[in-house]
């Protein structure tokens, strides 16, 4: 009776391991996708700027510098 619990309390140690490791990986994609999601946001904002700065140039002739 005492190897069944022993080998239930080891698979039980082994499960909780593994998903501590799975919450970890977890936090390491949410900071790469959070880090990601930032730089989009940047490059969304130089490339909203260059066609502003484009529509300025071609319909009112305004010469801006980069």
């Amino acid at each position: 009776m005492s190897s069944s619990v022993d080998r239930l309390t080891d698979v039980a140690g082994k499960q909780q391991h593994h998903i501590s490791e799975l919450w970890e990986e977890i936090g390491h994609k949410n900071t790469k996708i959070q880090k990601l999601t930032e730089k989009n946001y940047e490059l969304a904002s130089v490339i909203r700027g260059q066609r502003e700065k484009d529509l300025a140039e071609k319909y009112w002739d305004e010469r801006i510098d980069n």
